[in-house]
């Protein structure tokens, strides 16, 4: 197992951070919760799956294959692998 230096865990400690806490993150879901009206359980649910699962997947992913996009993407090719990370 490879040991992080401080600097590299709090490198990785603030990029989690803006990844959940982010200004869209901040701003988007109070303009949701106005504009669904009576649905507003709907809303929420959807933007906790968008915002909040799907990033937690993606950690948990990328913490998985224990490399980048490179390394998560090796399966499907090169060209493929850089189409979704841009996409």
């Amino acid at each position: 197992m490879k040991v992080l230096k401080s600097q590299d865990i709090l490198a990785l400690g603030f990029m989690t951070f803006a990844l959940f806490v982010g200004a869209g993150n901040i701003i988007f879901p109070p303009i949701v919760g106005l504009q669904s009206g009576p649905h507003v359980w709907m809303a929420a649910l959807g933007f906790l799956i968008t915002a909040v699962g799907l990033p937690v997947v993606t950690v948990i992913a990328l913490a998985k294959v224990g490399g980048g996009m490179d390394a998560l993407s090796s399966p499907i090719g090169k060209i493929a692998g850089g189409l979704l990370a841009a996409a």
